[in-house]
């Protein structure tokens, strides 16, 4: 296997070593991950680096010697991460230091979250580095001296680079060679683990994916399946969680494991762009199913279902009687139907349902669980159906059995912003005060909340917060009850899965320059082509729709007239903003357009704990000769 850093060693190696020697490590690892050799001015910032490091490691070695045994890693490569990679890491006396150069003089704020990400993955994914401190340092090769920490990281030109590496360090030495060989196991995006879970490779056990329980709700499904077999039976199961907290990854993995049983095994969503980009992904359309079709087919064609276990995304979405009616002329509600074809498939059958929180964004989808409540009991239903439910749906489904496993309740999506989803119903909710509270864990623990009122600065952020990594995936997302005020604020037309056919599995997948892929900002997501999905960062277009007027405490809501009739309408566009608010892996910028009737609506977000997007950090310039210019 090949390193997965450009040069390791320890302090005393690299202080030993020449300049070219390096660069050659350097230049020869860059061409194995890329195929490429550096460029001049690639070259030229190594020397800077590699002259600054040196000095720096020299003095921290002249004050106390067991600095040389410290361990340095250049051009670490995180693993499964795409090609990202922090300039240093020294392993100074326990602590980890990881260091970012930028040759100039100013620090933007996409450098500092940069850096900070980097520190952060660490610390969560990096088996040798979890609980130790990991110390996040950006080093300004063109200015000289020093700024306050920002949110815990260190600013600070190349001449004072040696006083935090000393001041910082820790007793303990730990060993470069185990730090190296160390597991590193991200947790993947959906697109990525859907990727992984069909070329039959194994899911990194993140530990905060294991502490959010999924091992245990896909174990209990899994037995469910089996006992169900073995007694002939019928089952429907449901899954709750929160947006991000890995339903869609269960729903995915049950159907894997399921179609290695003698019982085939389907995934069925009747989120369209869902559907699209993980058949893009997977090259293959076997395992995911378009819900709505696969529905009228067991109802307008009266065809049996050929799976034994059928996963379906969202349950508490599914279309109502009256909308199954307008749309396919049959009088049943899709719960019916899906039950009504399960009955007929030989033996046992399993039905388990995803059930998303606060997301229903389409009209007819507002009877929620009722309905399958409704369909399992007679006259409809004709078998006897066993229901496995969390304690928070025993009220819809009495003599159900209970378990806490199928209650997902941390958010994965935001990786440590586990309290993103609270925060976002704190704001929908006008709870600004609480939202706000809220907002100081989420910023502390890497994952920011921006707000600018200027849609291309938004759009510069996310390009260089993200330069050279080109597996990361962020684009704009909007309110479709807002597309044509946002068109005319700068925002491109958004799509909706209607018109859309083809366009997501792009959108999603393709990186930055390819035709298509979000990173172009040449099209807007609404909430219905992102439902569902996630992006690493989404810049959220707000809409004059949810508006909070100067003085007033409570947001305003003008929801979109749709032809369908809709029975709660404001709750359904709370439900767009909750959507579109938790797509973020890494964080959410909002752009808001710079009309005054708008400016009581960036004060409340404010209120909530979103920060404007800052101004760049700059430093005294150092000139030529190392002095101040």
């Amino acid at each position: 296997m090949a390193d997965t850093w450009g040069w390791a060693g320890s302090v005393h190696d690299l202080l030993s070593m020449p300049y070219e020697s390096w660069l050659a490590r350097l230049s020869d690892h860059l061409h194995g991950l890329f195929g490429m050799r550096p460029s001049s001015t690639q070259q030229a910032a190594w020397r800077d680096e590699f002259e600054c490091l040196t000095d720096a490691l020299r003095w921290c070695a002249h004050v106390d010697g067991s600095a040389l045994d410290w361990g340095v890693a250049c051009e670490y490569e995180l693993p499964l991460e795409g090609g990202r990679r922090p300039d240093v890491v020294v392993l100074a006396g326990g602590v980890i230091c990881v260091l970012e150069f930028k040759s100039s003089g100013a620090a933007s704020i996409a450098d500092l979250d940069q850096v900070r990400a980097y520190a952060r993955d660490l610390g969560d994914y990096h088996k040798a580095s979890h609980g130790r401190r990991v110390v996040p340092m950006l080093v300004l090769l063109g200015a000289k001296g020093a700024l306050p920490p920002v949110e815990e990281t260190i600013v600070t030109g190349g001449d004072g680079l040696h006083r935090y590496l000393y001041d910082h360090a820790g007793d303990e030495l730990l060993e470069l060679d185990a730090w190296l060989r160390s597991p590193y196991e991200p947790l993947p995006t959906l697109v990525a683990a859907a990727k992984r879970i069909f070329r039959h490779e194994p899911l990194p056990h993140v530990y905060t994916a294991l502490s959010a329980g999924i091992p245990q709700a896909l174990a209990y499904l899994l037995e469910l399946c089996r006992a169900t077999e073995a007694r002939a039976g019928r089952a429907l199961g449901f899954i709750t969680g929160v947006p991000g907290s890995g339903k869609t990854l269960v729903g995915l993995r049950l159907v894997y494991e399921g179609s290695t049983m003698e019982g085939k095994a389907a995934f069925l969503s009747g989120n369209g762009p869902l559907v699209e980009v993980l058949r893009n992904a997977l090259g293959s359309g076997v395992f995911v199913k378009d819900l709505h079709k696969i529905i009228l087919d067991y109802g307008a064609r009266g065809r049996v279902p050929r799976e034994h276990i059928i996963v379906f995304d969202e349950a508490q979405r599914a279309w109502d009687r009256e909308r199954v009616l307008a749309k396919r002329a049959i009088d049943a509600s899709e719960p019916d139907l899906l039950v009504r074809a399960s009955e007929q498939v030989d033996e046992w059958s399993v039905l388990v349902g995803l059930v998303g929180e606060g997301q229903e964004i389409y009209a007819g989808e507002e009877a929620g669980m009722q309905q399958w409540a409704t369909a399992i009991r007679p006259p409809n239903a004709k078998a006897s159906w066993e229901v496995h439910c969390p304690p928070k749906l025993r009220t819809d489904f009495p003599g159900a059995v209970s378990s806490e496993h199928l209650d997902l309740t941390v958010s994965l999506r935001s990786r440590r912003a586990a309290a993103l989803h609270e925060w976002v119903d704190l704001v929908l909710n006008s709870n600004l005060a609480g939202a706000a509270r809220l907002a100081v864990g989420i910023h502390h623990e890497g994952f920011p909340l921006y707000i600018t009122r200027d849609l291309d600065e938004a759009k510069e952020y996310a390009r260089e917060r993200y330069r050279g990594e080109d597996d990361k995936r962020y684009g704009l997302v909007a309110s479709s009850h807002a597309d044509r005020f946002l068109e005319a604020h700068g925002v491109p037309a958004g799509f909706r899965t209607a018109v859309a056919k083809g366009r997501f599995g792009r959108w999603y997948n393709a990186p930055l320059g390819e035709p298509g892929s979000c990173c172009n900002f040449e099209r807007a997501a609404t909430e219905f082509g992102c439902q569902g999905l996630e992006l690493d960062l989404p810049i959220v277009c707000w809409g004059d729709d949810m508006t909070q007027p100067a003085g007033s405490s409570e947001w305003s809501l003008r929801p979109k007239r749709r032809r369908d009739a809709i029975d709660d309408p404001q709750n359904l566009l709370r439900n767009t903003y909750r959507v579109l608010l938790t797509r973020g892996r890494d964080g959410i910028v909002i752009f808001l357009p710079l009309l005054a009737e708008l400016d009581g609506t960036e004060l409340a977000l404010l209120a909530a704990g979103v920060r404007p997007l800052p101004e760049p950090v700059t430093l005294p310039l150092r000139s030529a000769a190392g002095g101040a210019a």
